[in-house]
């Protein structure tokens, strides 16, 4: 005599996105554009670094930074982010920063 079992499949749904650190951040709209004179970069990966640092902080709309001319220019939004902190981020980062003025 032969049984035959039926079990029921069951579904399991998982999320496939995590929320928390790693999530991104809203586009930020730069009302403010300033030079700030870096101190301490030696090489690419000093600017490289310093520059997704800056990306990666509220209200930067955009951030590049100058290994030759030890020059970041962020593009930030006012209402979101002051000078003193861009400058804290990166002296955070390891490096010396004060505003400044393109030549």
């Amino acid at each position: 005599m032969k049984i035959h079992l039926f079990l029921p499949t069951v579904t399991v749904l998982t999320s496939l996105t995590c929320l928390g650190a790693d999530e991104p951040k809203l586009p930020a709209t730069a009302n403010q554009t300033n030079w700030f004179k870096v101190a301490g970069m030696h090489c690419n990966g000093c600017a490289s670094g310093i520059r997704s640092e800056l990306r990666r902080t509220a209200g930067v709309a955009d951030a590049s930074v100058s290994l030759t001319n030890q020059l970041a220019m962020i593009a930030y939004d006012t209402n979101q982010v002051s000078v003193k902190q861009l400058v804290g981020v990166i002296k955070e980062a390891g490096y010396g920063a004060k505003l400044t003025q393109p030549r």
